[in-house]
């Protein structure tokens, strides 16, 4: 018998970053896999008074059943109201925290951010985090990661009972639905000469300052660096970052507009410090996009050698990597043939599978771990 699914919807009521979009995709992932392994649908929890529209039709079609419950909002409804829900049920909390008295969920903690790189996060937010993090995981019936970096990382801070973790291998083939919409290059004048793209965030572990750093050493005055994200470009522009005629800034972009934008960049940049995955290089990746890349956190781990690597703590080899990426069209071509190979082996519907592999074996359900390991699961 498939266990009933519930899922953590307290995500709806944020804007779409990487940890929302992980939700959504694995979220529709399940929905997808469970007719063919004889489950029932997901139904989705929500704090009373959530929008739900339009983001839950990323879910997928049919809407899944939505209910909301209780009074309160945020992290208090979710300690205090949504733990007692259906406690038969599996409850998937698929964006960093749940209930701390539930043992019933499945949990998935991206990463360490907060413990690696403290200066991007308030000291309130650490403390809380720590202590939420710390006290779910254990109690939780089981625990995710999403990548080897991640997983070590958790442990090695006590965030996670070591062995506990499982890692999950993420999908981002989520782009390969959306239509392209090329005139977001005519809308931003970005049609007349090449550019390498970027993902803006002020966040200090994004390390966005090295990258400005490096591209204005690089002396490419024929070349733009693209600055993709971020509500208001401004932001950015009176953040102190370096300034230069050829770096633009397009605010944030919708998933056509970022597709196009990735399938027309001379190149990617991924500059972080660390990444608990790495969702944006992988996605440039599935466009054909080559990729310079950071040695910091999971990306290595995921674009294995469909990239070019730069210590993102080295200004000089960041500036030497893109003046190579620009010169260089032949690695351009290899890495841009290895980085559509590298990406078409992650895959949403093979995270879900793994997901439900783990909770069949914690419920001892040899009928559901059967079907998903039988063809009609792969």
């Amino acid at each position: 018998m498939m266990p009933r699914l519930l899922l953590n919807g307290r995500f709806l009521r944020r804007p779409v970053t990487g940890v929302e979009r992980l939700a959504l995709e694995l979220g529709r992932a399940l929905r997808t896999l469970l007719p063919a392994v004889g489950g029932g649908d997901i139904t989705v929890i929500v704090p009373p008074g959530t929008q739900v529209e339009p983001t839950i039709d990323e879910l997928g079609s049919p809407r899944p059943p939505v209910r909301s419950i209780g009074r309160l909002f945020g992290h208090v409804w979710e300690q205090v109201e949504l733990r007692g829900v259906d406690p038969q049920a599996w409850l998937l909390d698929l964006c960093n925290t749940g209930p701390i008295m539930r043992r019933r969920q499945a949990l998935v903690i991206c990463d360490a951010q907060f413990v690696l790189h403290p200066e991007s996060y308030s000291r309130l937010f650490r403390w809380w985090y720590r202590i939420l993090v710390t006290l779910v995981s254990r109690r939780a019936d089981a625990v995710f990661t999403i990548s080897e970096f991640s997983k070590t990382s958790l442990e090695r801070h006590h965030l996670v009972p070591r062995g506990k973790a499982h890692v999950l291998r993420l999908g981002v083939d989520h782009l390969d639905g959306v239509d392209a919409d090329p005139g977001v290059l005519a809308r931003h004048d970005l049609a007349r000469r090449p550019y390498i793209l970027a993902i803006g965030s002020l966040a200090r572990h994004k390390n966005l300052a090295t990258l400005l750093d490096a591209f204005v050493a690089a002396e490419l005055p024929d070349v733009d660096l693209v600055i993709a994200g971020g509500s208001n470009p401004r932001i950015f522009q009176s953040a102190g970052l370096r300034e230069a005629p050829n770096i633009r800034y397009t605010g944030r972009v919708s998933d056509g507009e970022l597709k196009a934008l990735y399938a027309h960049a001379l190149a990617f940049a991924c500059p972080s410090l660390s990444e608990g995955f790495g969702f944006t290089p992988l996605e440039a990746m599935t466009a054909g996009c080559p990729v310079v890349a950071t040695t910091g956190g999971a990306v290595p781990e995921v674009c294995g050698d469909a990239a070019l690597y730069a210590d993102p703590l080295d200004r000089n080899a960041w500036r030497d990597a893109l003046r190579t990426i620009v010169a260089d069209q032949a690695l351009r071509s290899d890495l841009a043939q290895r980085a559509q190979i590298r990406s078409a082996d992650f895959v949403w519907r093979e995270t879900a599978r793994q997901m439900l592999i783990v909770l069949a074996r914690c419920d001892g359900n040899d009928m559901l771990l059967s079907a998903l390991q039988d063809r009609t699961g792969n």
